[in-house]
């Protein structure tokens, strides 16, 4: 026999070349595979890191919260009370004594007289203000604390008071400040329910308001209606601002004052009608001074 490689030992080694050659094909497949993925996956989790950023780079830029500020009545509710700051002339007052005190209508007549004067409403929901907060951050945004002052008083404002004499339209408010001439800050108050024993409602306790407003992500709220109060000084009118104290996402707190409505108008608180002002209601569907 001539000498030489045994055949048998010739397919075996060949056989393991071709196995060693296919695991080796099976991890370069497996190696290839894997770093795709692990490169498609680096790729993918720095295209969503950069889009956070971008997000985030939107949202930041977005205002903290969008407001509107509003006289709590609308403009065609005529109110029962009503308040100018100066006298009524002989032909004004001729005018306001053929006006009737009874009807819806007639209530609308002396609104649109008033009105046309320079004069507001006044009395419970006529005095208070609704506040709409919106946000379209994602992040939340917390308002934190309100407060309210009143700034640019004036003494002996209230000329001529009218009134149907009923009390003015009943509103219990959501939040209420007792201003002070004096521009002293006035932190927000709110009504809570009293009863007896019994269950029965006995009144409104005057407490604090203490609640968070929760804006931004999927917050939607409505709306607050808010009443500055200027008890103890009769006959004056006030402007007054909100101050708003605000944190984004649990940061640094901020605040942001209000001092117009959304129409551009100051915001007024008025006092209470006193002595040195003339004073007309509507008796028995007739309009007479009255004193108090």
């Amino acid at each position: 026999m001539a000498s030489g490689q045994d055949p048998a030992r010739g397919r075996k080694n060949a056989l393991i070349t071709i196995a060693i050659l296919v695991v080796i094909g099976i991890l370069a497949i497996g190696a290839t595979f894997y770093v795709e993925h692990y490169l498609e996956d680096t790729k993918s989790q720095e295209v969503a890191e950069r889009d956070d950023r971008n997000a985030d780079k939107i949202d930041d830029a977005k205002k903290p919260f969008d407001w509107k500020l509003n006289e709590f009545l609308e403009e065609d509710e005529p109110g029962n009370a009503w308040i100018i700051d100066r006298k009524l002339t002989p032909a004004e007052q001729k005018e306001l004594k053929s006006l009737g005190a009874t009807t819806n209508a007639d209530r609308k007549a002396v609104w649109k007289f008033v009105k046309r004067l320079g004069g507001w409403r006044s009395g419970r929901a006529a005095d208070a203000y609704k506040l709409q907060l919106t946000s379209e951050k994602i992040k939340p945004v917390a308002i934190t604390q309100m407060s309210a002052r009143a700034v640019n008083c004036k003494s002996d404002a209230i000329k001529t008071y009218l009134t149907l004499g009923d009390g003015g339209l009943e509103n219990w408010d959501d939040v209420h400040f007792n201003l002070t001439t004096d521009g002293a800050p006035a932190a927000t108050r709110a009504w809570k329910e009293k009863f007896d024993e019994t269950g029965m409602l006995m009144g409104m306790d005057d407490i604090p308001y203490q609640k968070v407003v929760s804006l931004g992500g999927t917050q939607s709220p409505g709306f607050l209606s808010m009443t500055p109060m200027l008890h103890q000084a009769p006959d004056a009118l006030c402007e007054w601002t909100l101050s708003l104290k605000y944190n984004i996402n649990s940061g640094k707190d901020q605040t942001v004052t209000i001092t117009k409505d959304e129409a551009g108008l100051p915001l007024r608180a008025t006092g209470r009608p006193g002595e040195k002002s003339d004073n007309w209601q509507g008796i028995n569907g007739t309009w007479t001074p009255n004193s108090f």
